[in-house]
């Protein structure tokens, strides 16, 4: 959902000098990035009335029906937009040459999806170091990871009781106990998601309603982007981190990491038939952008000891939100 192209030629100018230019402005054709945003808004209050029972058939007799979708929209770009403006100012604050973020609508009615790819920026500069390389790629994730949290606490805190949960999916589709045993459209559980369902929501939505919560929906798709984008491959943001901690010896977890999912892939294939397919796409794009992390301009400035920490901080964030089978029939 979320990848910065940070692999760009060695430049012939001594660090000094990276730090001293001033980085071109990031306005240049903003109005594609405006553009792409505002399409962006449409699409996930299209995907957020979908998931409340609005779909583009109602939606086209009444437009205003179309702002049913507001809170998921509002919660999801939120979180995206905290993760994407943390690289950002990250890259920003080392003077470093930057676009502003690029957000991908997806305008497909009637179907399942998130209503965007998600968003990305574009670094057009050098990585001058290991240290800058930490800052800018740990500055992402987090900051859409603790909005997540928040929707999250937030979402689960308007939920009274198990009565409420029945009385509002109710209002789209007859309670799961009504419905015969044909398996249901279900969202997978991450080690973190499990303890805010289970434990914090008492267990009172099942996975197969989620999606009909806003807030605690877009919380989910947080935590989900947020372990995609810090698998430690290649120029994911987790590739950055583990790049940024280890060097060159990174690449060993990269190809670690990349067998782990082919691993996952044939476990799937055997037991969940069709399904299995799904981390497919996402391993062939890994292997067009490449497995490894392009060296910095002076890899031999070590990393202070709070980098390192948030480093770690972030592969244990990844370890706790990464989902094996985001989504089955159950």
């Amino acid at each position: 959902m979320d990848n910065e192209h940070l692999n760009v030629p060695r430049a012939h100018f001594s660090a000094p000098e990276i730090a001293s230019a001033a980085p071109p402005s990031p306005y240049h054709r903003i109005w594609v990035n405006l553009l792409l945003f505002g399409v962006t808004i449409l699409t996930t209050m299209m995907a957020g009335a979908a998931n409340l029972g609005y779909y583009w058939d109602s939606i086209k007799a009444d437009y205003w029906l179309l702002l049913k979708g507001w809170e998921y929209s509002f919660a999801l770009l939120l979180i995206l937009t905290f993760h994407e403006f943390g690289h950002y100012l990250a890259a920003r604050y080392h003077r470093m040459n930057v676009t502003l973020p690029y957000y991908i609508p997806v305008p497909i009615p009637n179907l399942f999806h998130f209503g965007t790819m998600g968003a990305f920026i574009r670094l057009k500069s050098p990585i001058p170091d290991r240290k800058v390389l930490m800052d800018v790629a740990v500055a992402g994730p987090l900051a859409g990871f603790v909005v997540s949290l928040v929707f999250l606490f937030y979402g689960y805190a308007a939920i009274p009781d198990l009565q409420t949960v029945i009385a509002h999916v109710e209002t789209i589709h007859p309670w799961p106990g009504a419905i015969s045993d044909t398996p249901a459209f279900t969202l997978g559980n991450s080690a973190l998601f499990y303890f805010f369902n289970q434990v914090i929501g008492q267990g009172m939505i099942p996975m197969s309603e989620i999606y009909h919560f806003p807030y605690i929906f877009a919380g989910w798709i947080g935590l989900f982007i947020t372990a995609l984008n810090l698998i430690p491959i290649g120029q994911l943001d987790g590739g950055h981190v583990v790049y940024a901690l280890l060097g060159n010896r990174a690449r060993y977890l990269n190809y670690a990491a990349f067998g782990s999912l082919a691993a996952l892939t044939a476990f799937l294939l055997t037991t969940q038939g069709q399904l299995g397919i799904m981390w497919i796409p996402w391993m062939i794009i890994l292997t067009l952008i490449g497995l490894r992390h392009p060296p910095t301009l002076y890899d031999s400035i070590p990393l202070s000891g709070e980098r390192r920490y948030l480093g770690w901080l972030c592969i244990v964030i990844f370890v706790l939100c990464f989902i094996p089978l985001p989504f089955y029939f159950g």
